[in-house]
């Protein structure tokens, strides 16, 4: 598989300032599948406090991706084709399930009119001209949906990269926003 040069101290701080929040909400929403009824909805809060920061984030992330992508070079690493060809697929699936989330988490809050928690207040959802009850339930479906499949992504993610360190690769090294790497 190829392995990515070293990312800048901006990309590095934006990988590990979506992954705190989003490895947060599939836990809290993991809990709160487990949780007695009366305690499912202090997790679900939780899930979608973390759920709309990660969205916050996300956004600038993919922007600064997308005009940085000639900068995001591979460099010849190790792995068979089909191992290099199912790693892509997974980073980008990974950047699905990162932006797809927390966007239909998002329009479900907002379009169904309970507004999007966010840790200690609640940002107010369309009022009753602006409610889209159909949007709402769509975005639920696909919500839904993809999380079923898509939290799968995050081990599969962490369980690649410490694949890497055992092969002597510095995984953590390349993405660590302090080291004194040189940035690409």
């Amino acid at each position: 598989m190829s392995i990515a040069a070293a990312y800048s101290r901006s990309a590095s701080a934006f990988h590990w300032a979506v992954a705190v929040p989003l490895m947060g909400c599939v836990a809290t929403v993991l809990k709160a599948q487990e949780a007695p009824k009366e305690e499912k909805g202090k997790w679900m809060w939780r899930h979608k406090s973390l759920g709309l920061l990660t969205g916050i984030i996300v956004a600038p992330r993919v922007a600064y991706r997308v005009f940085n992508w000639a900068k995001f070079k591979e460099i010849p690493g190790v792995g068979s084709p089909i191992e290099q060809t199912l790693a892509k697929v997974s980073h980008v699936g990974l950047y699905a399930f990162m932006t797809i989330m927390p966007a239909t988490g998002i329009a479900m809050g907002y379009y169904g009119g309970k507004g999007l928690p966010f840790f200690w207040t609640n940002i107010p959802g369309a009022d009753d001209q602006h409610k889209s009850g159909e949007i709402a339930k769509q975005s639920f479906k696909i919500h839904k949906q993809l999380g079923v499949y898509g939290k799968y992504l995050v081990p599969l993610h962490i369980a690649g990269a410490f694949k890497h360190t055992f092969l002597g690769q510095g995984i953590f090294y390349r993405i660590n926003p302090f080291s004194g790497r040189p940035k690409f």
